[in-house]
């Protein structure tokens, strides 16, 4: 839901996904003469709050302040044009009195409010339902709720042993810090699967990473009620000690108990082995009624503790009989164990690939492995077609195909300035980076595009997974702690791109894979293009800003002087905080005229 509204040279733009409302924000020339900053007020029924941030103003520093208090925008206004509501709720109406603030320090005046009033999405009601997980256990608000559990543990990576502090979810009880990182999820899911009840149901899972226990007792309970349910799973053996996945999910199986004792041979013959593969990568569920598909659910979560509750992952619900129906043919091509070049061939007799723009409002499923890169080029073809924004997210890199057109710089300037988010699990470091480049050069091969090539173009603002560091002389902000749950991605595994979604046409491109080549010819895959719908758009934006603005905040704090960032935690005393947002060929300017 999108709703705009302007007053007394004060312009605001709210855009309300499920569980996110972005606020854009503007002022005129006029209007930004001695503006030191936005004090936004939300309303829900009778009920009133003021957004808050952590910066304040130096003079009237709060001299028992807290490490990383949040603080209302009335007294420490927000000193930017583009904020986020981060604690909205699924199907409610909020209203938004936005207040220009102008005095000084300690005699703040606030000017005339723009008002506007939006309703936030609810899953269950339209054909797409989307659920993005925290994917922030390493916040101020996650130590502030529960860094009491914080605790020491020796952990391996890459074949280094290390202690590293965690909050752990398990250590806290009744599940509150489960269902603070679920953030809805988790509990999605299992209802999605607990509404094959009795023999009018099937379901027909895909999966790779099927370890969560509750997830895998939801199907078992749905099998035991009469429904039929088959999952096929990820069992390719790799290296000398035969591993992977499956091991987990082996082990994982053997630990639900049944109740009847009828319901063996059923068990028993509900997962099938998907072996014949590289990697068996999807993770999908179709739901059948009466024998029919009528709904799918996908994205990028693993039925992992991992993937519900730690790294950034989404679950998508599609109540769609046609779409359904392509997912469960997929499904049956894969149940029988074909060799890659067979199913291959049939994902492209099923579905070409896509040339030029997917038809005008429409949904369509794309299936891996395929013979050739062509997708993964007309991926790359979308991102350079993208009028106003592109918001991109690479969990495990940017392939050289996207990277190329991610390098093409873009106008900046008015009246059509074009920004790209991009938002990577890590960034290399500068001597890893050159070593590959020097490598490829050695043989002969163009140095591959990485971050550092990425970063010089104006038009790219990136930001990649971190903790806030701590500083020694003094502490502004709560240590922060991941949950421990993911060893490899500990922050960022969605894998979805938006092109213009603040048009009237926008494209989004999320599932499985992960833009790669080998997500493209070698592993099971599926990924939903999702072209016209405004509605999952918005609620795909709201949740990328809000990580994205998470990380692009502890990033460009990890990289200051510990001069420079105690000095960052002070609001600006006048309007000079404004400069950027009106000089030419910035970025800062353009995401104002991007959101306004």
């Amino acid at each position: 839901m999108r709703v705009r509204n302007k007053n007394a040279g004060i312009s605001v733009h709210a855009i309300a996904g499920s569980r996110v409302v972005c606020l854009g924000l503007d002022a005129t020339a006029k209007a930004a003469k001695g503006l030191l900053g936005f004090a936004i007020e939300r309303q829900e029924g009778k009920k009133k709050t003021w957004l808050r941030g952590v910066r304040y103003f130096e003079a009237t520093a709060p001299p028992d302040a807290e490490p990383g208090a949040p603080m209302n925008s009335d007294e420490a206004p927000i000193q930017a044009f583009m904020w986020g509501d981060y604690t909205a709720a699924a199907g409610v109406t909020y209203v938004y009195r936005v207040y220009p603030v102008y005095g000084k320090p300690g005699n703040l005046k606030r000017g005339e409010a723009v008002e506007v009033k939006v309703t936030t999405e609810r899953p269950d009601d339209h054909k797409h339902a989307v659920f993005f997980n925290r994917g922030a256990a390493g916040s101020q608000a996650y130590s502030r709720h529960f860094g009491d559990y914080r605790r020491w543990y020796k952990v391996e990576k890459y074949g280094r042993e290390r202690w590293v502090p965690f909050i752990r979810p398990e250590d806290i009880p009744q599940r509150k810090a489960y269902e603070w990182l679920s953030r809805g999820l988790e509990e999605a899911a299992l209802a999605f699967i607990g509404q094959a009840r009795g023999k009018g149901y099937g379901l027909r899972a895909a999966v790779y990473e099927f370890e969560y226990l509750p997830a895998i007792q939801a199907f078992v309970d749905a099998l035991e009620s009469g429904a039929d349910v088959k999952i096929v799973y990820d069992a390719k053996q790799s290296g000398k000690d035969k591993t992977g996945p499956w091991k987990a999910t082996e082990h994982a199986l053997r630990q639900v108990g049944l109740r009847d004792k009828g319901s063996i041979q059923r068990f028993e013959a509900m997962t099938i082995p998907r072996t014949i593969t590289t990697i068996s990568h999807n993770k999908f569920i179709v739901l059948l009624k009466e024998g029919e598909p009528v709904e799918v659910w996908t994205g990028s979560a693993n039925f992992t503790p991992g993937g519900l509750f730690g790294q950034s992952n989404v679950g998508h619900v599609l109540r769609d009989p046609e779409v359904a129906k392509r997912y469960y043919e997929y499904w049956k091509t894969l149940s029988q164990d074909p060799a890659t070049k067979d199913v291959r061939q049939w994902n492209v007799d099923t579905q070409p690939d896509l040339e030029g723009p997917p038809p005008a409002n429409s949904v369509t499923p794309i299936f891996s492995p395929r013979p050739t890169l062509g997708m993964l080029e007309w991926y790359a073809d979308r991102m350079a077609d993208a009028k106003s924004s592109l918001h991109f997210t690479a969990a495990f890199g940017v392939a050289q195909e996207l990277a190329a057109k991610l390098t093409k710089k873009r106008p900046l300037t008015e009246p059509d300035p074009f920004l790209r988010y991009i938002l990577l699990e890590s960034k290399p470091s500068p001597k890893s980076s050159k070593k590959r480049k020097d490598a490829a050069k050695a043989k002969g091969r163009p140095a591959p595009l990485d971050y550092y090539d990425l970063a010089k173009v104006p038009n790219n603002r990136l930001a990649w997974g971190a903790l806030s560091r701590q500083r020694r002389d003094e502490q502004r902000l709560l240590e922060e702690s991941l949950s421990g749950l993911d060893t490899h991605v500990e922050y960022l595994h969605t894998k979805f791109m938006i092109v213009d979604p603040l048009t009237d046409d926008p494209l989004v491109v999320t599932g499985s894979a992960n833009f790669s080549d080998a997500s493209t010819r070698s592993n099971d895959e599926n990924m939903l293009v999702i072209r016209g719908n405004t509605r999952v758009a918005d609620i795909f934006l709201g949740e990328f800003m809000r990580t994205f603005k998470h990380f692009e905040l502890r990033d460009q704090l990890n990289e200051m002087s510990d001069a420079e960032a105690a000095q960052s935690f002070f609001l600006c005393p006048d309007d000079s905080w404004t400069e950027p947002y009106y000089e030419e060929d910035t970025p800062q300017k353009a995401e104002r005229l991007l959101f306004r």
